[in-house]
């Protein structure tokens, strides 16, 4: 015992001596930090070189540190400032020490198209994305990351389907011919599109089939995204800039050691939530509830079923969202090679992506590879290439529409099974001679059907640089994208041989193939020079592009044992095939000049001038110009530094960018449509009126933007306010039905004429903070806000309207915008409660002279010997909009519009010590949404199919108080498309959560791994909304501003669950 304590006094004494040793052999030093201006720096970091010992200034810059004796070196860091080393002599126990500005961040270099230059020298509205803001993202395209991120972007998913569409609308909604943004893929283009071939091509209606034209790039290799929003910035790529540019930049090697990257996540996916539709026992409840109202209405029988007589001894029966939708699997892997030695670089990857939708049917393949070399050849010549491969398989299942997956699935009956007892699939179930449920199986639909898009692409540029008289710089460029696309659409003949009922008819193949060359030669050259305090840029050019689409399409059905195979199918009058060729061209010159003196002013101004084979010789040419000014406040005599704005630059900008697209090919000219057979043999008939003086839609904007850094650096704010008009716009003219000429696709088509126009004002704010900025902690948060007012000015005929429809036939209009209202609003009746007592029957009868007898009507509908047939205690009333006494056509007005009030974006990034947490939360409010599947799923009006859990609060006799309107088979009137349809689309959702952990260098570095870091990712965790449907974000669909926020059995975003590693060698 005593030599135990003998030993802990003498480690005691050690220790002592040691920190006695320690603390002699340092002393304190009082320091005080301030910037140029002489105002405090607080919570700048304060660190004793080649040590972790250290410390923060206080309120008044102050700070406080123990140093050794013979002194050292300190280490000084703020957020803003150039960081700073200051030696500490043996004497000194006192210090003041004065940081200077950053200028890094005013240094950054922004893409301007065929270009760059500082971001202090910007004068237009561009916004930027970083590789690190996609970081741990898990979508498949570029244009799904951009969600949330940049003001004045909204961005919505058209489908939650693997692969699927995207809309992404720039500032608004600028025409009614596309409004998608151009990309420009290291300097490419992309004007190819990916479309899948239409489901009705097998039968019933024809989902969607725009896909994503970003699905086929790897985002993994994408380094920025410079996002150009205003016409000033737009102009110099003029005729194609009129919805905005997306320019995208990958990666490049860097010189030095070179580097290996693997890069991999796992994951799943499921379903948000699931709709409460009505188990087995408690539609067997509904069923018996509707046997009295029926049997009792004068019209109409509904028979007693023995099995529903007590619906507590019955289950669930099938649960048809359980049987559609699934768990989906999602999987990432990219390995990647860069560096660079002496005058040459290099990066090249492969990348492997997996996905299967959350709905059966459905999936994403995608198999990429990336090259890109630079070399320096000489010191005035630079050589280089950036190749992009991918091949992208996509299989689409039907959805979006009353008759597709998810449609059938919300109202086809739990009594009807998904198979019979031999294990095939079935379609209706009898029940004592009642067929309950959909004859087309939903599951069955989406198995067996096989719609692929399956794209082969090539993309990228060859370029050279030849440097001369030292500020000169002329580039000559290649691009090319050259895509095949190998697309199909089978279904085979399945019968129940049990019962011999047929499940899908006909057998059938649809083949597509398509071969696209895009091409286009860029010289332009380019002078620099600084001169004191000028600057000068200058840029102009010449610029040649082509692009042929040749496309085969050929189908055939009753295909020999369901082969998947055209010489399989029979040949005759079933059996189809079309071809076409799509030539286009544009020739273009261009020019642009940037300006700015002593880092206070600065001017770009820009002209571009193109010609199309989109319009004949009248109107070929195009003049695209733009200006734009910036005066940086801040660097003035006059203003006063402070802590609340340290830098402050206002921008002015105005420009002119052009749309091109059409509806069709050569409108200018009257185009022939042949026929290989015809009651008179193959012959052609006209397919449109031509018009020669057809031209260029027109897009101007103009802005005004300020930036402004705040509160010592801490905060940076950039606001913009901006209007943009759409005049000239490419129309097809709504002619009489006498004129013989219409707008469908079997009819001659009318003139396409320039008219109308389309405005959009709006405001972008993006705020960036730097919370916190600790030696082991920081915090960093950003919000972007957009919003936008679109109004449709005008159209080509005072008369004229855009109209949306559903169902067979374009039989049910939803949608319908005239001059003066924003684009794409709901148009219906305006609900106004059910009839809930005699009186308010009696107050909406009116007569109508028919014949000299005077005959009742009640909201359209004649007033009969048995009133429960026509409109009556418990229907929907609507309301009277233009007051003459009856619900008629007349009375159909907006009832709902799609267009958000704003969207935005919130982002947080946390690091800790090698810990680092992002949460990023995205919403959009004031949309509204037209839930058109409530037509189905609270029709009330078949007593054979489901519904949902809300129809047990209908109007009966018994429950006059309901919610719901009564059960009513006899008439349409309560499923007329109305307010009642129309919900609040507002929503707030966690995108994002990500937390990452990157290994300790120490353990690393033996095993010869320079960065390792693990995460795990949760994607759409959460949804706050009022909306009843599956998901509130539901786009366009097929990117058709007619058809915004329209819920008809929607594809829901999933929800997503991934580990990851990112390690470099």
């Amino acid at each position: 015992m005593k030599s135990i304590l003998h030993s802990k006094a003498i480690a005691l004494l050690i220790l002592l001596c040691c920190f006695y040793s320690a603390h002699s052999q340092s002393r304190p030093l009082n320091g005080n930090l301030k910037d140029v201006k002489g105002d405090a720096l607080t919570g700048a970091t304060v660190l004793i070189k080649g040590t972790a010992d250290g410390t923060t200034s206080d309120a008044n810059g102050n700070f406080q540190l123990n140093i050794p004796k013979d002194g050292t070196s300190l280490l000084i860091s703020y957020l803003g400032y150039k960081t700073k080393e200051v030696a500490v002599g043996a004497v000194e126990n006192q210090i003041s020490i004065i940081l200077e500005d950053d200028a890094a961040l005013l240094d950054e270099v922004v893409v301007i198209g065929f270009g760059s230059i500082r971001k202090a020298n910007v004068t237009s509205a561009i916004s930027s994305v970083s590789e690190k803001d996609l970081e741990n993202l898990v979508v498949a395209g570029a244009d799904q990351a951009l969600q949330g991120k940049v003001a004045g972007v909204t961005v919505n998913n058209n489908s939650g389907q693997p692969g699927a569409g995207i809309s992404v609308r720039v500032r608004g909604i600028t025409s009614t011919n596309g409004n998608e943004p151009l990309y420009v893929i290291d300097g490419v283009p992309i004007l190819s599109e990916r479309r899948s071939i239409e489901h009705n091509q097998l039968g019933g209606q024809a989902g969607q089939s725009v896909q994503s034209p970003l699905a086929s790039l790897n985002p993994n290799d994408i380094e920025s995204i410079d996002i150009l929003k205003d016409a000033s910035a737009q102009a110099i790529y003029g005729a194609l800039a009129a919805n905005g540019v997306v320019i995208i930049n990958t990666k490049k090697g860097k010189a030095g050691k070179g580097k290996i990257g693997y890069d991999t996540y796992v994951g799943y996916q499921t379903i948000q939530k699931k709709l409460d539709l009505l188990d087995l026992r408690q539609y067997a409840g509904y069923y018996n509830s509707l046997i009295p109202e029926i049997n009792n209405s004068g019209s109409g029988h509904l028979d007693s079923i023995d099995e529903f007589k007590n619906p507590s001894v019955l289950g669930g029966g099938t649960n048809w969202q359980d049987a559609i939708f699934q768990t989906g699997k999602i999987q990432s892997h990219q390995l990647s090679f860069s560096g660079g030695s002496g005058k040459t670089t290099y990066y090249t990857s492969l990348n492997y992506f997996d996905q299967t939708g959350i709905v059966i049917g459905s999936a994403f393949k995608r198999y990429s590879g990336r090259i890109s070399l630079d070399h320096e050849v000489r010191s005035w010549l630079n050589v280089g290439m950036n190749t992009n491969l991918s091949q992208s398989n996509q299989r689409i299942t039907l959805t979006d529409g009353s008759d597709a997956v998810i449609g059938i699935g919300l109202y086809n009956s739990p009594a009807a099974p998904v198979r019979s007892f031999d294990g095939e699939y079935a379609t209706t179930a009898s029940i004592q001679g009642n067929s309950f449920g959909n004859p087309k199986n939903p599951v069955a639909l989406a198995e067996l059907r096989d719609v692929r898009n399956v794209q082969s692409k090539v993309l990228g540029n060859v370029y050279g640089d030849i440097k001369f008289l030292k500020h000169f710089t002329l580039r000559n460029e290649f691009n090319y994208d050259f895509n095949v696309t190998q697309n199909k659409a089978f279904q085979p003949l399945v019968r129940n041989e049990l019962t011999g009922i047929v499940v899908l008819s006909p057998s059938r193949l649809i083949e597509e193939r398509g071969l696209g060359l895009y091409w286009a030669f860029k010289t332009y050259l380019t002078f620099e020079k600084s001169m004191g305090k000028h600057w000068v840029n200058a840029l102009i050019g010449h610029e040649a592009q082509e692009s042929n689409y040749d496309q085969l399409i050929a189908s055939r059905q009753n295909l020999v044992l369901n082969l998947e195979s055209l010489n399989a199918g029979e040949g005759g009058t079933t059996q189809s095939i079309t071809a076409g060729k799509y030539p286009w061209a544009m020739e273009s010159y261009f020019g642009r000049v940037n300006y700015a003196y002593n880092d206070k002013y600065s001017l770009s101004a820009s002209i571009r001038r193109d010609g199309s084979s989109s319009f004949g010789k009248n109107n070929k040419y195009g003049y695209f110009p733009a200006a734009s000014v910036g005066w940086t406040i801040s660097n003035e005599p006059f203003f006063n530094e402070s802590k609340m704005i340290s830098y402050a630059k206002l921008r002015l900008g105005v420009g002119s960018v052009g749309n091109s697209s059409t509806s069709g090919n050569n409108l200018y000219n009257t185009n022939i449509r042949l026929f290989s057979t015809a009651p008179f043999g193959a012959g052609g008939i006209p397919s449109n009126v031509g018009n020669p003086d057809l031209s260029w839609e027109s897009v101007v904007t103009q802005n005004a933007g300020l930036d402004v850094t705040l509160f010592n650096k801490m905060a940076e704010v950039s606001v913009d306010v901006y209007k943009k008009v759409s005049t000239n716009m490419i129309l097809q003219t709504q002619l009489p039905v006498y004129s013989g000429l219409g707008t469908d696709w079997n009819d001659i088509n009318s003139p396409t004429t320039n008219a109308g126009e389309m405005r959009n004002t709006g405001i972008d704010i993006a705020l960036r903070t730097y919370n916190i900025s600790r030696k082991d902690f920081s915090w960093r948060s950003s919000v972007v806000l957009s919003h936008y007012k679109n109004e449709l000015v005008a159209l080509n005929d005072p008369t004229a309207s855009l109209r949306g429809y559903k169902e067979y036939g374009n039989a049910i209009l939803v949608t319908n915008t005239y001059a003066g209202g924003p684009v794409g609003t709901f148009f219906g009746f305006v609900d106004d409660g059910l009839f809930r007592t005699q009186a308010e029957l009696d107050a909406a009868t009116y007569t109508v002279d028919q014949n000299g007898v005077a005959v009742k009507y009640i909201q359209g509908l004649e007033v009969g010997e048995n009133p429960v047939t026509g409109t009556y205690l418990g229907d929907v009333r609507y309301k009277d909009v233009n007051g003459d006494g009856r619900i008629d056509d007349k009375d159909l007005t907006v009832i709902g519009d799609p267009n958000p009030d704003f969207t935005y974006g919130i982002s947080n990034t946390f690091t800790y010590k090698n810990f680092d947490l992002s949460l990023f939360f995205q919403g959009s409010q004031g949309a509204d949404i037209l839930n058109y599947t409530l037509r189905s799923t609270e029709s009330l009006f078949n007593p054979y199919l489901n519904q949902q859990a809300t129809v047990l609060d209908r109007y009966t006799a018994d429950n006059i108080d309901g919610s719901l309107p009564r059960y009513n088979q006899w008439h349409n009137n309560n499923r007329r498309v109305s307010s009642r349809m129309v919900e609040d689309g507002s929503y707030f959702r966690i995108q994002n959560i990500s937390l990452g952990y990157n290994l300790p260098r120490i353990l690393l570095n033996r095993v010869n791994i320079s960065n390792l870091k693990i995460y795990a990712t949760v994607q759409n965790l959460y949804t706050f909304t009022k909306y009843s449907g599956y998901d509130p974000e539901l786009g366009s669909f097929n990117n058709n501003i007619r058809y915004m926020n329209v819920d008809d059995g929607h594809y829901p975003n999933p929800r997503t669950w991934t580990i990851g590693a990112n390690v470099a060698f």
